[in-house]
C-alpha cells in the first residue's frame, strides 16, 4: 500500500503521545494516519491534543522478551516490549519481528549506510470497524507496520488495551463518599463488631493489590477472604462484586460441620508462567500482572504520609522508553550538530510540522532528513512536490549547507513545491483552487490558446507552467503538450494548427501548414516531420508516406463523396434510377468530352456506393428462409462494414440488447449530484458526455427494435447512428450533420426553394470554381467494397513506414498551392462519416461504443479505483494481473481490460499459441521480466489479432492464419482454478516458460536466417543468386575469376583457399541453411504443441467459440465481415452487410488457400456456462404488413415485379414530385 510513513523516531514519540480517549478530538490517529499538509499561510494548529496524555511508560518485566544494548538481532530474533503509562495507566504492547522472509533478510540499522532507521509503513488495523462502533474508544486495538526499506523484514504490531480498572472502578474504589455509604453499611450489618473507622482512600487499592500478590503464591488458609470481615466489610462492601468478578475472584458459601453456611471470596487463580512470545493470547495471569501495575500507579499517586500505612510497599519501577528504541533500533540515531533529542511526550512544545510532513524529528541529522525525505518520496511519490517543500523549507530554517546543495540537485532535476504548482495555474489562467474540477483537456487548450497572445520568453514560461501541472497530475497528455513532443494526433493537427475535421485539413493541407511552418522556423523541421507522420500512421495514408520518403506526393485517388460532386448531385441520402444516372453521365461527356476520363471514375464511384448502400440484382438475405426465421441485414451506409459487423454481434449478447430495448429504467440520472462520482475509463462523466451516450443508446434502440420487427430482408442503419458509433468525445458534429440539410449547388439554381441539378458541368469543371478536395485514400484494391473503411489493427509497436525508393528527395522548398475547401455540392455529413470510418480499426470502435453505453447507463456499484461498475464491465471487461519480476520481489498491477491483443507473428499458429506469448513470460530492460493473468475473466472474451506489420520499413497485412478452437479453455491464464491452487498453476506455467524460452531462441535463428535486404527472398535465396551472378562474371572473363589481383605478402589472407569456384561454394553454403530452416519449423510446431500439452489436463473453464471478425483486402483497405454462431440452432451464419447467409463450420474453421486470403481480425469467446443465457442469435418479432386493398396480411415471399413508383428514386426531369423536409427523403 503506498502513502507516507514515519521513521522509528517519529513513530515512537506519536505512540507516547498517542491518546486513545481522545482520538476524536485530534480528527485523525495521530499513530497511524499522516500528518495533513502544512499550510504556511494558515494559523498553526497543535498536531497533538492538549489534553492527550505524554505516556511516561514503565516496563512489564514478566511479559516482555526486551532487546540487549550491543547485541544486534538476527534472522530468528523476535522481541516483546510490554509497557504501561503510569500516569493514564494504558497498556502497549510492541512486537518488532525480524524474521527472514526470503531475500529480505538485512535489517535497517545505524551501521547500514543506505538505512540507517526503519521507515514504517501502516498496513492496517485487527479490527477497522472498532473506532465506528459505540464505546470504540475505549477498546483495545492493535495495528501492524512493516519497515518499506525493501531488504528489511522487520514488521511491527502495537498492540494498545485500556486500564483493567477503569476509571469508574477506581472511583468506586477510593471516593471518600463511597467509603462512607460503606462504613455505614458494615456497621448495620455487624452492629458492635463493625471497625470504629472509616476506611481510607488508599485501602482498597493496597488490600486489592495484596490479594492480588498472594493469589500468584497461595498460601494454606490465605486464599479465601469471609465477606464478613471487618476490614474487608468496610472497605469493599458488597458494591465491589463486579470489579473482583473482573480481577478472576469467585464468591461461594462453605457450610461448616455444624451446618452454619459463611460468605466468602476466593483469591483468583492464575495461569501458569510462560515465555512472553510464546503467544499473542492474553491469560488470565496477563491480566492479574497489570492490574497490579496499575494499582502500583494509583498507589504512587497518593502522599508519602498516607502510603506509609500500606501492607506491601509499592512495585520498583522500570522505565521502558530505552527498551522500545532497542527493539526498534532508534536508540542512537545520529543527532544534529548541537541538537538534543526533544519529544512530545516530556514538554508541551511541538517541532516544525515540516519535520512529520518528511516522517522525521527536529533533533535529526540533516543526513537522517535526507533519507527520511528520500524514503517518503520512494512510497508517496504523488506528493513529491510537498515533501520537496519540507525539505527545502527545512534547509532555510536550519541554514544547513549539506541541505541547500541536495535541494538545488534536485530542483535541477526538475522537482518542484507547492507553491509552484499554484504559481504554475496562475501562470495559465487558472484558479488553483479550481484545479481538481478541470479536466486536462482544458489545461491543455488553455495553454494552447494563450500562446498566440505571448511572446517567446513567455511561451517558454507557460511551458515550464504547463510541466509542472503535468507531473503533479501525472498526466501523460499535458505532459506531452508541454514538451512540444508528438505522440498522438491531435498533438500532431495541433502543432500544425490544423483543425480536426479531416475534410479541413486533407493531406494536401497538411504538407501546405508543414512548409509555412518550417519556413518560419527551419529548426523545427525534424518536429514537423514527426508530426506529418503521426498524421500518415493515423490515416493510414499512402500519400503522406509517400511525401516523407521522396518529397512528393501523388494526386489523390477520388472518393465517393467527390464522386457524387463531380457528377452534380448533391443529395446522397437517396436511391437513384440508374438508367437516370447514365443518362445525367452521357450529357457531361457530350458537353466535356476532355473529362471523359474523370467522369467515367466518378460513375462507377457512384454505381459502387449505390450497390453498397441499396444492393444489386443478387438475391436478398436469408433467401431460402421466412422472415420470422432469420436475422437481417445492415446495410452500408459508406466505410461502414466494420460498424455493421459490430452492431450484428451487440444485438447477440441478449442481457446488452435487452437493457438498451428497456434503457429509459437504466439511463443515468444527468443531475450534477448524480454524476459528480461517475467514472467512466478513468474519467469524470461530463453531462455531455452521458448526453451523447444516451443519444447513441436511443439510435441503438430504434436499430435493434428495427433488426427484431422488420419485415424485410435488410434494413439501413441511421447516418447518425454510425457517427456516434465512431467518433470520441463529446462532440456530436457529425451525427448532427449527417443529417443535416446539403447546401445547394450554384448549377441551375431552385425550383420550389429546392435545389437544381441536371446534366451540366459539374462545379469542378468551371474556371471560376476550386477543384473539389481530394480524398485522404482509397483501397482499389481491396476484395469486396472499394471504400470500405480500413481495417488493420494499428495497437502493434513497428517501425517507421518507408517507401522502397532508395533516393530520397528533401520536402518542397516552398508551399504548395492551399487545397480547396470542401465544395458546396458535397455532403458534408457523410464524408466526414466515410473518412472517419476510414481512420477506424476493430478496437477503436468497440471501445467507443462501450465508452458511450457506460457513459448512457447508472452504474450498479463503483470499483476500487473509482470506475463505475456496470453491465458493460461486468460482460467484457476482465481484471488482468500484469506482474513485473525483479531480483527482488514481484510487482503486480491491476487492470481492467476489455480485451486481448494477439499476434500470429508471421506464421499459422493455433488461438492457445497466440495467447500464451501475450500471457507467457517476457523480457524487459534491466533483467526484468513480466507475465499476465486473470484475477477474474470476463464471460465475454474479445481476441483482437494485430495485422498490420511493418517490414523493412513498409507497411503489409499479416495474412497468417490462426487456428481457432471451438472450445477455448482459458485455465492456464487465470490465477486459480477450481481443481488447481495459485501454486500448482504456476509451477505448469513455469514448464510453459521454459519451453517458450527454446521457441524464442528459434525464432531469433529463423529471423537471421530468412530476413534478407531483399524482398520476398530469404537467406538460402539469395546465396543462391549470388551464385548465378559469380557464374555469369566468371563465364564473361575468366582471367579475372582466376587470377587475383596482385597483393603484397602483407595483405595475402594466409588462410587456405577452399576447392572449387566461389559458386560451388554459395550453393553448397545455401544447400545447407535450407534444411536447417525446415528444421526450424519443424521444432518450432513441436515445441508449440508440447507447451499446449502442458496443460492438457487443465478443462475447468471451457469458453465457446461465438463469433469471428473476418477482413478481406489489403493493409491499406479491404471488406470485413462477422460470421456468429447460434448457439440455440447450432448454425453458423456469415453478416456481410445487408446479406446474412447460412455458412458451415468447417469454411469457417479451415485456412483459405489464396492471394490475400480473408482473415480474423477479432475472435469472440464466451463461457461455456452461460453461452445459452448471454447469447441470442436469432430474436424476431415481425409486425404484419397490411394489404393493399382489402386490409388482409400477407407473407413476405415471391413478389410480382410491377412497375411502380418509388418515394426513393430520384428522376432528375421531374422537380415537383420531390418530397423533401430540410434535406432528407421523407
Amino acid at each position: 500500500m503506498l502513502g507516507p510513513g514515519k521513521t522509528a523516531p517519529l513513530l515512537l514519540q506519536d505512540l507516547l503521545t498517542y491518546d486513545p480517549r481522545y482520538e476524536s478530538l485530534a480528527g485523525r490517529n495521530l499513530l497511524t494516519s499522516p500528518p495533513p499538509h502544512h499550510d504556511p499561510h494558515a494559523a498553526p494548529t497543535s498536531s497533538v491534543p492538549r489534553r492527550n496524555c505524554r505516556h511516561d511508560v514503565q516496563l512489564k518485566e514478566e511479559q516482555s522478551a526486551v532487546p540487549q544494548k550491543g547485541i544486534d538481532p538476527d534472522e530468528n530474533t523476535t522481541y516483546r516490549v510490554a509497557v504501561y503509562c503510569r500516569n493514564c495507566r494504558w497498556h502497549f504492547d510492541i512486537w518488532v519481528d525480524f524474521r527472514d522472509d526470503g531475500p529480505q533478510n538485512y535489517p535497517c540499522r545505524k551501521t547500514n549506510p543506505d538505512f540507517p532507521l526503519h521507515h514504517f509503513m501502516f498496513s492496517g488495523e485487527e479490527d477497522p470497524l472498532r473506532s465506528e462502533s459505540l464505546g470504540g474508544h475505549n477498546k483495545p486495538r492493535s495495528y501492524s507496520f512493516y519497515c518499506s526499506a525493501d531488504k528489511c523484514p522487520v514488521v511491527l504490531r502495537i498492540r494498545i488495551h485500556p486500564p483493567r480498572l477503569s476509571d469508574s472502578d477506581v472511583a468506586l474504589l477510593t471516593d471518600p463518599a463511597n467509603l462512607r455509604r460503606r462504613w455505614e453499611r458494615a456497621k448495620e450489618i455487624n452492629g458492635d463488631r463493625a471497625d470504629p473507622d472509616m476506611a481510607q482512600s488508599i485501602d482498597a487499592p493496597n488490600f486489592l493489590n495484596t490479594y492480588l500478590h498472594d493469589s500468584f503464591n497461595p498460601t494454606k488458609g490465605k486464599t479465601r477472604i469471609p465477606l464478613l470481615n471487618r476490614k474487608f466489610l468496610k472497605t469493599f462492601g458488597r458494591d465491589c462484586d463486579e470489579i473482583l468478578k473482573k480481577l478472576g475472584f469467585t464468591f461461594a458459601v462453605e457450610v461448616d460441620a455444624d451446618g452454619n453456611s459463611t460468605d466468602g471470596w476466593y483469591l483468583p487463580k492464575p495461569s501458569e508462567a510462560q515465555h512472553p512470545l510464546d503467544s499473542l493470547e492474553t491469560t488470565t495471569r496477563n491480566i492479574i500482572d497489570d492490574a497490579r501495575f496499575e494499582l502500583n500507579a494509583i498507589i504512587l499517586g497518593f502522599p508519602e504520609s498516607e502510603r506509609s500505612t500500606a501492607r506491601r510497599n509499592p512495585m520498583t519501577l522500570v522505565p521502558a522508553r530505552n527498551y522500545i528504541e532497542l527493539a526498534l533500533g532508534c536508540d542512537d540515531y545520529e543527532l544534529r550538530q548541537g541538537g538534543r533529542r526533544e519529544t512530545r511526550n516530556s514538554h508541551r512544545e511541538e517541532d516544525h510540522p515540516y519535520y512529520a510532513g518528511l516522517g522525521a524529528l527536529a533533533d535529526f541529522a540533516d543526513r537522517l532528513l535526507i533519507f527520511a525525505y528520500d524514503r517518503q518520496v520512494a512510497m508517496d511519490p504523488v506528493n513529491t512536490s510537498y515533501y520537496f517543500e519540507c525539505l527545502k523549507d527545512l534547509a532555510k530554517g536550519r541554514d544547513s549547507e549539506m541541505l541547500f546543495t541536495q535541494s538545488a540537485i534536485l530542483e535541477s532535476q526538475g522537482l518542484f513545491t507547492r507553491q509552484d504548482v499554484v504559481h504554475a495555474y496562475r501562470t495559465l489562467g487558472i484558479d488553483p483552487s479550481h484545479a481538481t474540477a478541470l479536466s486536462d483537456d482544458i489545461i491543455t487548450n488553455q495553454f494552447k490558446s494563450r500562446l498566440s497572445d505571448i511572446g517567446p520568453r513567455q511561451v517558454e514560461e507557460a511551458r515550464s507552467a504547463l510541466r509542472i501541472i503535468g507531473l503533479v497530475r501525472d498526466s501523460d497528455m499535458i505532459q506531452r503538450a508541454a514538451s512540444n513532443s508528438i505522440e498522438t494526433y491531435a498533438e500532431a493537427l495541433a502543432w500544425l494548427n490544423l483543425p480536426d475535421s479531416v475534410e479541413l485539413s486533407g493531406d494536401d493541407f497538411v504538407i501546405t501548414m508543414f512548409t509555412s511552418k518550417v519556413n518560419d522556423s527551419p529548426e523545427e523541421a525534424d518536429t514537423g516531420r514527426k508530426a506529418v507522420r503521426v498524421i500518415a500512421d493515423h490515416r493510414k495514408s499512402q500519400r503522406l508516406w509517400q511525401w516523407l520518403e521522396t518529397g512528393q506526393m501523388d494526386a489523390a485517388e477520388m472518393d465517393a463523396a467527390e464522386a457524387y460532386a463531380t457528377l452534380g448531385i448533391t443529395d446522397r441520402s437517396s436511391k437513384l434510377d440508374p438508367s437516370v444516372l447514365q443518362t445525367l453521365y452521357d450529357g457531361m461527356i457530350s458537353d466535356s468530352p476532355e473529362n471523359a476520363q474523370r467522369l467515367e471514375t466518378a460513375l462507377q464511384k457512384v454505381r459502387q456506393d449505390q450497390e453498397n448502400s441499396y444492393g444489386s440484382d443478387q438475391q436478398p438475405s436469408g433467401q431460402n428462409f421466412e422472415l420470422h426465421e432469420w436475422p437481417v441485414g445492415c446495410c452500408n451506409i459508406g466505410n461502414t462494414c466494420y460498424l455493421n459487423s459490430v452492431l450484428q454481434f451487440l444485438f447477440t449478447v441478449k442481457p446488452l440488447r435487452d437493457m438498451v430495448i428497456d434503457c429509459d429504467k437504466h439511463f443515468q440520472d444527468l443531475s450534477p449530484e448524480a454524476l459528480e462520482p461517475k467514472r467512466v475509463g478513468r474519467t469524470a462523466v461530463s453531462r455531455a458526455r452521458a448526453e451523447t451516450g444516451q443519444q447513441f443508446v436511443r439510435e441503438l434502440q430504434t436499430l435493434f427494435k428495427r433488426m427484431i420487427t422488420a419485415n424485410e430482408h435488410n434494413i439501413r442503419p441511421e447516418r447518425s447512428l454510425a457517427a456516434l458509433a465512431l467518433t470520441r468525445g463529446e462532440s456530436t458534429d457529425i451525427a448532427s450533420e449527417s443529417n443535416a440539410p446539403t447546401r445547394p449547388s450554384s448549377g441551375l439554381g431552385k425550383i420550389g426553394d429546392m435545389p437544381v441539378s441536371g446534366p451540366m458541368l459539374p462545379p469542378g469543371f468551371h474556371t471560376t470554381s476550386l477543384p473539389p478536395s481530394p480524398a485522404d485514400s482509397v483501397m482499389g484494391d481491396a476484395e469486396g467494397d472499394a471504400d470500405s473503411m480500413k481495417a488493420m489493427d494499428l495497437t502493434a509497436s513497428s517501425d517507421k513506414p518507408d517507401n522502397t525508393v532508395t533516393t530520397r528527395s528533401e520536402p518542397p522548398s516552398r508551399p504548395p498551392p492551399i487545397p480547396p475547401r470542401p465544395q458546396a455540392t458535397v455532403d458534408i455529413g457523410l464524408k466526414k462519416l466515410e473518412d472517419v470510418a476510414q481512420q477506424q480499426d476493430a478496437a477503436e470502435i468497440l471501445n467507443n461504443v462501450f465508452d458511450l453505453l457506460s457513459c448512457a447507463f447508472q452504474g450498479e456499484d463503483v470499483l476500487q479505483d473509482g470506475e463505475q461498475l456496470d453491465l458493460i464491465k461486468k460482460t467484457f471487461f476482465s481484471n488482468v494481473t500484469t506482474v513485473r519480476k525483479t531480483k527482488d520481489k514481484d510487482i503486480p498491477k491491476s487492470d481492467l481490460q476489455d480485451n486481448l491483443l494477439v499476434s500470429t507473428k508471421g506464421r499459422d499458429r493455433s488461438i492457445c499459441a497466440a495467447l500464451d506469448d501475450e500471457f507467457g513470460l517476457t523480457e524487459l530492460e534491466g533483467g526484468v521480466t513480466k507475465y499476465e493473468i486473470f484475477d477474474t475473466a470476463a464471460p465475454v472474451q474479445i481476441i483482437n489479432v494485430r495485422r498490420l506489420q511493418f517490414e523493412n520499413g513498409r507497411a503489409r497485412k499479416d495474412e497468417s492464419h490462426l487456428a481457432l478452437d471451438k472450445v477455448l479453455y482459458l485455465d492456464r491464464y487465470l490465477k486459480s482454478t477450481k481443481s488447481l491452487s495459485e501454486e500448482k498453476l504456476q509451477e505448469l506455467r513455469n514448464q510453459q516458460w521454459q519451453l517458450q524460452a527454446e521457441l524464442r531462441a528459434l525464432e531469433t535463428r529463423k529471423k537471421l536466417i530468412k530476413e534478407t535486404d531483399f524482398k520476398d527472398v530469404d537467406l538460402p535465396g539469395v546465396l543462391d543468386e549470388t551464385a548465378v551472378l559469380v557464374t555469369k562474371l566468371e563465364e564473361q572473363s575468366p582471367e579475372a575469376a582466376s587470377e587475383p589481383p596482385q597483393a603484397s605478402p602483407k595483405q595475402r589472407d594466409p588462410s587456405p583457399v577452399p576447392q572449387g569456384t566461389i559458386a560451388e561454394q554459395l550453393n553448397k553454403r545455401a544447400d545447407e541453411l535450407r534444411p536447417e530452416l525446415a528444421e526450424i519449423h519443424d521444432r518450432m510446431d513441436k515445441l508449440e504443441q508440447q507447451i499446449d500439452s502442458v496443460f492438457e489436463n487443465c478443462k475447468d473453464h471451457p469458453y465457446r467459440l461465438h463469433a469471428i471478425f473476418m477482413h478481406a483486402g489489403s493493409h491499406s483497405g479491404g471488406h470485413y465481415w462477422i460470421y456468429i454462431y447460434d448457439f440455440q440452432n447450432d448454425i453458423w451464419r456469415k453478416y456481410n452487410d445487408e446479406t446474412v447467409t447460412l455458412e458451415s463450420e468447417e469454411t469457417i474453421l479451415k485456412k483459405v488457400e489464396q492471394d490475400r486470403p480473408p482473415t480474423s481480425t477479432g475472435i469472440v469467446y464466451v463461457r461455456d456456462d452461460v453461452a445459452t443465457e448471454y447469447t441470442e442469435a436469432l430474436h424476431r418479432e415481425l409486425h404484419e404488413a397490411k394489404g393493399s386493398q382489402n386490409g388482409e396480411t400477407t407473407q413476405h415471399g415471391d413478389v410480382e415485379m410491377t412497375d411502380a413508383p418509388s418515394s426513393n428514386v430520384v428522376h432528375v426531369d421531374d422537380y415537383t414530385k420531390l418530397e423533401v423536409l430540410d434535406g432528407q427523403e421523407k
